[in-house]
């Protein structure tokens, strides 16, 4: 136990004592992180240069628009599947794709409800940290939606038989011929044309 007259550490030592924890909070708080993404950026930059490089080599010698077919039969056969197995594996994707879009973009729906029925009884960060999920499903959403829409518009090419600008079965043509934003909405249940 202390006495009542015995005085306090010295202020040297509580001076030094305050210094050792500065130092230590600047190495946890500043050095440490820089240090993790020092590593970090090390490690991801080989990969991105290696992706880089792939990307290269399997672009090599393609321009824009190299490969066309004279007709629909060509493009079939250039495939190596049978019609009806190009259509189911079509179909497979385009499902796969509509579904990415819908169980995403149906909690997207959710938060914005959910955002403005809140209000401003949501704090800032919890504003940021919900509009960051929500982008980011929102993101995946339309991932799946375009996905979709470029497997139905091959599909379309594949029942129409119709693929090459003398058939008149460019993308352009498919946009005018079909409803497609809802083939692709709903996958094409509904489809009339």
């Amino acid at each position: 136990m202390k006495e009542k007259g015995s005085a306090g550490p010295a202020g040297g030592e509580k001076s030094a004592r305050i210094m050792a924890k500065r130092a230590g909070w600047v190495a946890l708080n500043v050095v440490l992180p820089a240090w993790e993404v020092a590593s970090f950026t090390r490690h991801a930059g080989r990969n991105v240069s290696r992706l880089w490089q792939r990307l290269r080599e399997v672009t090599a010698g393609r321009g824009r628009g190299d490969y066309r077919p004279a007709d629909w039969a060509q493009a079939v056969a250039d495939s190596g599947l049978a019609p009806e197995r190009l259509g189911r594996n079509l179909r497979i994707s385009r499902g796969i794709w509509w579904g990415l879009m819908w169980l995403t973009g149906l909690p997207v729906a959710g938060f914005i409800l959910m955002l403005l029925a809140a209000g401003s009884s949501l704090g800032g960060s919890g504003w940021v940290r919900v509009g960051c999920v929500t982008l980011v499903l929102a993101l995946l959403s339309a991932t799946g939606f375009v996905q979709a829409l470029a497997s139905d518009y091959r599909l379309w090419q594949l029942k129409e038989k119709r693929v090459s600008a003398s058939e008149n079965g460019s993308f352009q043509a498919y946009l005018q011929e079909t409803r497609w934003c809802r083939r692709v909405l709903t996958c094409g249940l509904l489809q009339r044309n």
